[in-house]
């Protein structure tokens, strides 16, 4: 794993998490951790960096860690992977030294315009403008993401797995 050649900086939304070495493609570059909470024990839907890894299920912050400054990219570098209870980062091509890694925030959310939305920064020729579950993604994106299984399985069968 790639963590000691993380760092923070400062970018034009505030902080991001950056790669000091050539991150080679569809390597493993981190894995998240942060407590696990079911959707009723979430103090907000709209405190940042809650990462949502089930259907009713999401990773709480880490206290700060490298990864806790990943930013959304409608043109991302990098996937999640989920696991059970674990997310990881994965690098979806390589990635140049000081470059920073990314990921489409829309892939592991099941969140609907109402609940969760927020008006998008990347700054990619890409740009969605807004951003909010993987439903309201556009047919080619979502397709794209779905052939490079970058969309977890309740995301993509959200019958699949029971809300509890």
């Amino acid at each position: 794993m790639y963590n000691k050649y993380l760092v923070v900086k400062d970018t034009k939304v505030g902080k991001g998490t950056f790669t000091t070495v050539q991150i080679p493609a569809s390597n493993m570059i981190v894995e998240l951790a942060g407590p696990v909470v079911v959707d009723r024990d979430v103090p907000s839907i709209d405190l940042p960096n809650y990462l949502q890894i089930g259907p009713n299920t999401f990773m709480g912050p880490s206290g700060g860690a490298v990864p806790e400054f990943l930013n959304h990219s409608c043109d991302p570098n990098c996937k999640i992977h989920i696991v059970g209870n674990r997310a990881f980062l994965y690098s979806l091509y390589v990635i140049p030294v000081n470059n920073e890694l990314t990921f489409d925030y829309a892939t592991t959310s099941t969140d609907s315009l109402e609940s969760w939305q927020m008006t998008c920064k990347c700054g990619s020729y890409k740009c969605r403008k807004t951003i909010s579950g993987a439903g309201y993604l556009p047919t080619d994106v979502y397709e794209k993401y779905k052939i490079n299984n970058m969309l977890p399985l309740y995301v993509m069968e959200p019958g699949i797995l029971q809300k509890r």
